[in-house]
């Protein structure tokens, strides 16, 4: 057997009484956190980097990139997410692992963990990323998995730039694109945190508005829209573009959303005469056309986000107002529900994190609120996140779950 799968970590009854003892506040190891690309080597390491891999060493089953096994995977929550590590995503896979590294170090994977320097690493894998539109320019808010916020930073000071949509790829990557004088431009932030730069995406100069997603093959989709049609750009995981190809002729859209599910399936959401059209991209990359969402004719602004329980939210602005309407993994959808009656509301934005919960940013007098809704559905509440009074403009995006 190669030497890949030699290190294990503590397991069955050892790492409960383990985990049980770090929540108390005692904890073995250094870290508490690492980089996706940090994981990324770990893994290549372990197994070859294969997320899904099932490893029999020495009569012992271990399972996915960072090779669990059955008893640490379950001692550490992961079985929230599946019975096994192979069978969960990467993100989660790493979300557990991070509990792992809090409690035993590197140590846990004896020799992977130092050859990477896992133990020295302290970013956050899983940061959520809130850009601001103020005078033409974007500011860039970065949330880390403690709750804190770094607080809004100049990102692309073009001065022209009117939107702007966010989105996050498996491999730890940000792309935040920008509308500006009706062309679209892209710029990506790395994982070691530096940014390429906004790039010429889309020069047409006809465009109005903007959305973005990321999928969890890797590819990432922009969304624009001109003279009331929509058109989808595909980003290849290698970094090309296919070019932006026509989805949804209608004439009278006037805003458009997308999220990506954990099914791998992609809705993008249309706003045309205040009424609110889905249209999902099946995995093999057929379209099922957009169908009526919500029929309300009030409608003036929409988002959505995909969560990691397979649901979808789609968040519609209507008279000031924010609802909330969720689609189950089967395909029911439950209804707009009032989430924000502020009445002030005019811009709306959300994302899913990698814990299960989901945030909305609302605008409202040029001030941005961030409400947060766990994972037994409660709400927290809107509260203020940025009080400049001269925002026009949100969106909002986190590694994908």
């Amino acid at each position: 057997m190669s030497t890949l799968f030699r290190r294990r970590f503590l397991s069955g009854a050892l790492a409960t009484t383990f985990a049980s003892t770090a929540w108390l506040g005692v904890t073995a190891g250094t870290a508490e956190a690492a980089s996706i690309s940090t994981w990324d080597k770990v893994a290549s390491c372990e197994s070859s980097g294969n997320w899904s891999i099932v490893a029999v060493v020495g009569g012992v089953t271990y399972y996915g990139g960072l090779q669990f096994d059955y008893g640490t995977w379950k001692a550490y929550g992961g079985q929230r997410y599946a019975p096994t590590a192979n069978l969960a995503t990467k993100a989660q896979q790493i979300v557990i692992a991070e509990k792992v590294l809090a409690v035993q170090g590197e140590g846990a994977w004896p020799s992977c963990g130092p050859k990477y320097r896992l133990g020295s690493d302290r970013s956050d894998p899983f940061p959520m990323r809130v850009d601001t539109v103020k005078g033409g320019s974007v500011f860039d808010n970065q949330r880390s998995r403690d709750g804190s916020w770094s607080g809004a930073a100049l990102l692309d000071g073009n001065g022209q730039i009117t939107q702007t949509a966010t989105t996050a790829l498996p491999d730890g990557t940000f792309h935040v694109t920008t509308l500006a004088n009706g062309k679209v431009y892209d710029n990506q932030r790395n994982t070691n945190g530096t940014w390429t730069g906004a790039a010429l995406l889309d020069g047409s100069g006809q465009i109005t508005a903007v959305s973005a997603t990321g999928l969890a093959d890797g590819t990432m989709h922009v969304q624009t829209l001109a003279n009331g049609k929509v058109f989808d750009n595909q980003r290849n995981p290698d970094g090309n573009w296919t070019g932006a190809a026509l989805l949804d002729d209608n004439g009278q859209i006037t805003a458009v959303s997308a999220t990506g599910l954990t099914d791998g399936t992609m809705h993008v959401q249309t706003l045309a005469n205040g009424k609110v059209y889905d249209n999902q991209r099946n995995t093999n990359g057929t379209w099922t056309g957009a169908a009526l969402l919500d029929g309300s004719g009030q409608i003036t602004a929409v988002s959505a986000t995909g969560l990691t329980d397979g649901t979808m939210h789609v968040q519609t602005l209507a008279n000031g107002k924010v609802y909330d309407n969720q689609r189950n993994p089967d395909g029911n959808w439950t209804g707009a529900a009032l989430l924000d009656g502020n009445g002030q509301i005019t811009a709306v934005s959300a994302t899913g994190l990698t814990n299960g919960t989901m945030h909305v940013q609302t605008l409202a007098n040029g001030n941005v609120y961030d409400n947060q809704r766990n994972t037994n559905g409660t709400w927290t509440g809107a509260a203020l996140l940025d009080d400049n009074g001269q925002i026009t403009n949100i969106s909002a995006a986190a590694i994908p779950g």
